[in-house]
Parts: structure tokens; C-alpha cells; sequence
């Protein structure tokens, strides 16, 4: 990334890059094109960037590049290695374009239409205190992209469409006020993270994904989250209380070594598990409840309006501790089920195929409908469930 000359000797370009006020003075903001030039040494501060495209152009430093906007311009094949800042980036595009080890970029928070297209983000450590950052603490949309060891954010929104990641961070910062973010056909293999006390997200939605490990643990959702037509791993939402709806549709997780599925119901005032085949082996559950504390004296708020499971095969599922005004199984597989220790305004149990044990231990109903099971099938000590 040295071989290039750099942009001091540029002549008229330079100079308009230095002091657009120049360039707007002399050629009123016309295409300017850049091509075949190294960034590195010259700082560019506090300065606007406007209609401009950077072609196979490297951009190394640190510190070098701090713009207060980038609006209209686009980057074609070019390299990044550094620490830049873009200011607000409106109207920017980055195609076939690759960022190199721990190298941190952002747009600021008013950032929209920024779109990495075919882009390579590739990381030089596993350590995570050492990974690459690029996005905006705007908007962002990455296309077909690869990236392996690196964090990828849109803090007002994020879109990742068709890209192949491996461990990869996306934690929306709640100093933005989240992010509306949304996974369309893509791989997420490896450690694909959005948790942590810092991070908000306003909704998530991921559709046509193959995934391998999907955590969620801490994190803040205000609205839903919908997870349909996805393959692969493990999924861990235990996000804090307070989010909307959360659905589960058309989905195969088998899991991994040591875990499946952990879904705190209590985070949401709706679930529904639908048309979905769960993995598992001995010992190994689908963990879907939680929200009431047995040990809690005190009143506790009905935290979930509804928790739908329907169409679903799953070796043994794990819904204890609720705290739900309405819970409904109808027309689900499954060997054995767990339901113990929870509150439950209306429990529906209905055209299931359950072959083994059904633990309804301290769980107290004000009205149920539970089909019939076979004698002895159903563990009820505690429980003021009535079998039909």
C-alpha cells in the first residue's frame, strides 16, 4: 500500500481536497475524480468532501482524515489501514473496497445512504480488544460483504444483505439511541454478537440466514424481534425486560456441543414458536420461559400477554417460571416438556404428540385445558392443573 504517489503531489486536486471553498470558487463542485493516490502524512481536518470518487486509492494513517461531512462520494477498490473519521456521510459508497487489521472507521450520527458493496473487512487477531471497526453512528447497509474479526455498526440502523461473517460484533451503542437492524440471506458463522448492558436495539429482524452461535445475552430490545426461515445454531436472547414480540417461524436450530435455544419470555410481552425443528440430545433443552421468581414474595406484574408454541418438533422443551397471562401448545412433537413453577392465566395444551414426561410442578393455572396424558405421564405435586 506504499507504492502508490501520494496525494501532495496531485497538483489542482490536492489543493481542492485541502480547500473545497477553492474548488467551489473555481470549478463549482463539478465530478472530481481521484484515482491511483496514497493518503498518508497529510492531515484533511474539519473540511467537506463533496461529489468526489476515490478509485484504487489507500488510505493509511492515523488521525489524518477527520472531515465534518462526506456526502456524494464514492470509494472504488480501495484500501484502508488506520484510524479515520468521515464526519456525516450522506450519499456515500464503498464497492469492492478492504480494511485491514485493527483499523477503526465511522461516519457520524447524522449518516445516511452509506453502503458498503462487495467489501472485505479482515481482522489480524481473535482478540476482540484488537478487532477493526467500520460503519456510522447513522445508518449503514452492507452488501455481499466478507468480514472475519471485525465489528460492523449502523447505530441508527443496519443492514447486512447477502454477506458471509465470521465472529463478528454488532453492538448498537445506546449513547445513539439504537439501531433498527435487519439480516437478510447471509452466513453468520462463528460468534455473531449483539449483547452487553451497552447495547440497544430498536428491532432486529433476520430472515434466510444460516447462523452459528447468535447471542443477544444483556442486551436492550424496545421493539421486536422476528427470526424466520434461519438454520443453524445456537440462539441465546435473554435480553432485559421490556421488549414487544418476539417470533420464531420456519426455523431449524439444532445447536451446538453445549446448548440449543435460550429465549427469556419474560423479556417480551409476546412469543410465538411456530413451524420450527429443534435439535437435542439427552439433557440438552429448548429453553423458552422464565419471568416469575418462586422466591419472590412480593406482588409480581404479569410480564408476558402471550406465549404461543404451535407446529413445532422439539426434543425437550423447557418452559418454566413463567409469569403469562395466556400460554398455548397446539400440534407440537415433543418428548419431553418442562412447565413447572410458573403463573399462568390461561394454559391451553392441545393435539400434541408428547411421549414422555410433562413436569407441571408449583405451577398454578386460573384456568386450563390440557389433554389427555397417559397415567402417570404428568408430575403435578404443587400444581392445581386439572388433565382432561
Amino acid at each position: 500500500m506504499t507504492t502508490k504517489p501520494k496525494i501532495t503531489s496531485f497538483g489542482k486536486p490536492f489543493s481542492y481536497l485541502k480547500d473545497p471553498e477553492l474548488r467551489r470558487k473555481e470549478t463549482s463542485d463539478s465530478l472530481l475524480r481521484i484515482e491511483g493516490a496514497l493518503f498518508s502524512g497529510e492531515h484533511f481536518e474539519d473540511v467537506e468532501w463533496r461529489n468526489i470518487n476515490f478509485v484504487s486509492c489507500d488510505f493509511v494513517g492515523g488521525y489524518e482524515i477527520s472531515l465534518s461531512a462526506c456526502i456524494n462520494v464514492t470509494f472504488t477498490d480501495c484500501n484502508f489501514s488506520g484510524v479515520l473519521s468521515w464526519g456525516d456521510t450522506l450519499d456515500v459508497r464503498f464497492l469492492r473496497c478492504a480494511w485491514i487489521g485493527q483499523s477503526v472507521m465511522y461516519g457520524e450520527r447524522h449518516s445516511k445512504n452509506t453502503i458498503f458493496e462487495s467489501c472485505d473487512f479482515r481482522g489480524t487477531s481473535s482478540d476482540k480488544n484488537h478487532w477493526g471497526a467500520v460503519g456510522t453512528h447513522g445508518e449503514a447497509l452492507f452488501i455481499n460483504c466478507n468480514a472475519k474479526w471485525f465489528n460492523l455498526d449502523g447505530d441508527a440502523k443496519l443492514g447486512l444483505q447477502g454477506c458471509v461473517l465470521e465472529d463478528v460484533i454488532c453492538e448498537p451503542s445506546r449513547k445513539y439511541g439504537g439501531s433498527h437492524v435487519t439480516i437478510e440471506n447471509c452466513k453468520l458463522r462463528g460468534l455473531f454478537r449483539m449483547a452487553g448492558g451497552g447495547t440497544l436495539v430498536q428491532s432486529l429482524t433476520i430472515r434466510d440466514t444460516v447462523l452459528e452461535n447468535l447471542d443477544l445475552f444483556n442486551a436492550t430490545v424496545k421493539e421486536d424481534v422476528v427470526i424466520e426461515r434461519v438454520r443453524g445454531g445456537t440462539l441465546k436472547i435473554s435480553v432485559k425486560e421490556g421488549a414487544r414480540n418476539f417470533v420464531l417461524k420456519d426455523s431449524q436450530i439444532y445447536g451446538d456441543a453445549n446448548a440449543i435455544c435460550s429465549v427469556y419470555a419474560g423479556a417480551f410481552n409476546t412469543l410465538l414458536i411456530e413451524n420450527n425443528i429443534f435439535g437435542g440430545g439427552p439433557g440438552k433443552r429448548t429453553g423458552i420461559g422464565g419471568g416469575f421468581e418462586p422466591g419472590d414474595k412480593s406482588p409480581q406484574p404479569v410480564l408476558t400477554q402471550s406465549l404461543v408454541f404451535r407446529n413445532n418438533k422439539i426434543p425437550s422443551l423447557r418452559s418454566g417460571r413463567l409469569n403469562a397471562a395466556q400460554v398455548l401448545l397446539e400440534g407440537n412433537t415433543i418428548d419431553s416438556l418442562e412447565l413447572q413453577q410458573g403463573r399462568i392465566g390461561s394454559l391451553k395444551i392441545v393435539g400434541n404428540t408428547i411421549s414422555r414426561s410433562v413436569d407441571f410442578t408449583n405451577t398454578q393455572v386460573k384456568e386450563s385445558n390440557v389433554q389427555s396424558l397417559a397415567n402417570g405421564q404428568a408430575k403435578l405435586e404443587g400444581s392445581n392443573i386439572k388433565l382432561n
